[in-house]
């Protein structure tokens, strides 16, 4: 009798292992022959008896391990719709993204990446056919669109929950390293920063680049070591996320997570935009227009971008929250407008959540770096499928002309040196193709022109603020109160977005 399991030839000590406990189970077999047949058993008895003795545990053999991904109901959707998936606006592409929630051809692209990341070799070291990572890439997206447990991705595609949740966590910490900066990210140039403000310019908010609010994830596998920690006003576990978007709804920049009951003044501290937006030359030194008084000329030029937060914050002058007891003229249409367009950042949360479920269902990981990789990768991919909506026409963005005017600031002198200025050309959301876009001879300066020397460059500082933030606070804003006032007030070229 010879032994079946054959190594190769310079494993010649595993080779001898296996061959003397191969030797010794023949051994033992022929005892137990020897005894069955000295009993009183019949020949059907004794035949189920070394049947059973022979049979090999379920999934213990190579040739009938597991599942055959290629037969999964993925695997066939992919193999039989390619054609059909490809097609824009088909029945199976619509299909595809609701139960994937992203587009197909967002999915290919995702794979390109993935397969670029992901070592996928034809077989594994039992002989057995590789998973395709194209299995696994919807796997992933099944659980991030509709919070799947690991068991119901091993249902449709074959994929054991094991190796399924261990791929999810690598593709999450992989994605949130290498795909979410390209994606994600803060304006560093002027045309960026200009094109973001121009669309808060229109609403009568000059200056204004983004809104910043906190959500929190409820945590139900929190630790009980960190449950003190973890648990805030919402009266559970969670992890608290700061994060910022524009006009637009694109996301800016995301925060690391804090535990939950963290509150937002001490959060925001960690930011390193909003300590950016505070001390760095680049948003300090940016100008724009703000209106002074009733008549034309009644025009001065503001320093310093600034952000849109809720009263939950510090009171800076580069975080402006619209009050509820201030009862100043003109302040409470200026407050309506700032609440108004403060929702930006809410409305981000909503369709982050919807799109992405299992944000929406406690977190059950252990552990919170994975909740981290988790947030960062549908913050990215809701990025992604903006600009693809984008791409496609479904949404329309705000196109701005940085080098539309030169601006030429008279009191200072300049004798050329002029500043650059832009408009905003808006197009409505829904399909349609209308744009209000000012002309070359139009009085322009109604929305608050943006300007900043031509040529300068981002440049990283850290001279901090000095004391009496909270008056420089109450005086900025008083300064974009009564510039919202002269523009309500004014009828000659108002801006028809603006409301009213």
């Amino acid at each position: 009798m010879e032994p079946t399991n054959v190594l190769p030839d310079g494993d010649v000590g595993l080779r001898n292992h296996f061959a003397r406990a191969f030797f010794a189970r023949a051994k033992r077999n022929a005892e137990e022959d020897q005894v069955l047949d000295a009993v009183l058993f019949d020949d059907e008895e004794i035949s189920d008896i070394k049947k059973a003795r022979t049979r090999r545990r379920p999934g213990g053999s190579n040739k009938k391990g597991r599942n055959k991904y290629k037969d999964s109901v993925w695997a066939r959707m992919l193999q039989d719709n390619a054609d059909e998936l490809a097609t824009p606006g088909s029945e199976a592409a619509k299909t595809f993204r609701s139960r994937f929630r992203v587009p197909y051809p967002i999915f290919l692209k995702l794979l390109e990446m993935t397969n670029e990341w992901h070592d996928e070799t034809k077989s594994d070291a039992a002989g057995r056919a590789s998973i395709p990572t194209a299995l696994k890439l919807l796997g992933v997206l099944r659980i991030l669109g509709r919070a799947t447990c690991f068991d119901g991705i091993l249902e449709l595609s074959g994929i054991s929950v094991s190796t399924m949740q261990r791929f999810f966590h690598e593709f999450t910490a992989w994605f949130r390293k290498e795909v979410y900066p390209k994606f994600v990210s803060t304006p560093t140039t002027l045309s960026e920063l200009m094109d973001i403000q121009a669309a808060y310019a229109a609403l009568g908010l000059p200056g204004a680049i983004g809104s910043m609010d906190v959500v929190h994830l409820a945590w139900c596998m929190c630790p009980a070591f960190l449950a003190n920690l973890a648990t805030g006003k919402e009266g559970y576990p969670s992890i608290a996320y700061n994060v910022i978007c524009d006009h637009q709804g694109r996301a800016l920049a995301v925060l690391t997570g804090a535990y939950g009951s963290t509150n937002d003044k001490t959060i925001v501290r960690f930011d390193d935009f909003v300590d950016d937006v505070r001390c760095d030359d680049f948003f300090r030194d940016f100008q724009y227009e703000v209106r002074t008084g009733p008549e034309p000329h009644d025009r001065k030029m503001e320093c310093g971008a600034w952000l849109i937060i809720d009263g939950g914050y510090h009171k800076w002058p580069e975080t402006q929250a619209a009050s509820k007891v201030c009862s100043l003229p003109g302040y409470a249409e200026w407050r309506t407008q700032m609440e108004s367009v403060r929702k930006d950042i809410e409305c981000f949360f909503g369709r982050l959540k919807a799109r992405f479920r299992i944000l929406k269902t406690p977190i059950t990981f252990h552990k919170k770096s994975n909740i981290d990789d988790l947030f960062f990768t549908c913050v990215g991919l809701q990025n992604m499928l903006l600009d693809w909506d984008i791409e496609v026409g479904v949404r329309t963005s705000w196109e701005v002309e940085p080098e539309f005017g030169l601006f030429q600031n008279e009191e200072d002198g300049d004798d050329g040196e002029g500043r650059l200025w832009s408009r905003p050309r808006l197009r409505r959301y829904g399909g349609t193709k209308e744009t209000f876009v000012a002309q070359a001879t139009d009085d322009f300066s109604d929305f608050g022109c943006a300007s900043f020397p031509i040529g300068a460059a981002r440049e990283i500082g850290r001279t901090q603020p000095g004391t009496g933030e909270t008056a420089r606070y109450h005086e900025k804003q008083a300064k974009l109160v009564e510039h919202f006032k002269q523009m309500r007030a004014s009828d000659a070229n108002r801006p028809m977005w603006l409301l009213s």
